[in-house]
């Protein structure tokens, strides 16, 4: 299956829907079928975006160009 070519059948259908309900009904469940990334991370990865956020509430950041200045004595 080309997904690209499915794309353009399926807007090119909905160009030719003249009812509104359906059309509502059709905008419902493409919403409804939008996934949250956040849902998708490993729990790993959640639990370093947590500490990152707390540390940030926190004070517990660099600028930029600390960040910089400190990459650069690495290499």
């Amino acid at each position: 299956m080309n997904i690209e070519l499915e794309k353009i059948k399926l807007a090119q259908q909905i160009f030719t829907i003249e009812s509104e309900e359906l059309l509502v009904k059709i905008k419902e469940f493409i919403s409804n079928e939008q996934v949250d990334i956040w849902d998708e991370l490993p729990v790993e990865m959640k639990a370093s975006i947590d500490r990152g956020i707390q540390q940030a509430e926190n004070g517990q950041m660099l600028s930029h160009a600390e960040a910089v200045k400190k990459l650069k004595r690495w290499h």
